[in-house]
């Protein structure tokens, strides 16, 4: 099976439907959750290490919306667009 690039996979998705860019989403989730399961495991973090899990989601959303690009529909407004 060939491997694909990380900016070839990113301009397949680019060019997906915004419910198929969900589906996407669902199908990576599951994994990422895994790999970061294992990650914390092979790590020790101390529980003064350990962020509250709601701050982090919105840091990282934070983060994710100050690299956003402003001529690009983000996949949230994609997906309240479609069900309109």
């Amino acid at each position: 099976m060939p491997t694909a690039t990380l900016d070839e996979v990113k301009r397949l998705a680019d060019n997906l439907a915004p419910l198929e860019q969900v589906r996407l989403i669902e199908h990576l989730v599951p994994r990422l959750a895994q790999v970061l399961a294992e990650a914390q495991i092979t790590r020790s973090v101390g529980p003064e290490d350990r962020a509250d899990p709601w701050e982090e989601f919105f840091r990282i959303g934070e983060e994710l919306a100050h690299r956003d690009q402003p001529g690009m529909s983000t996949l949230t407004a994609g997906v309240l667009s479609s069900r309109r």
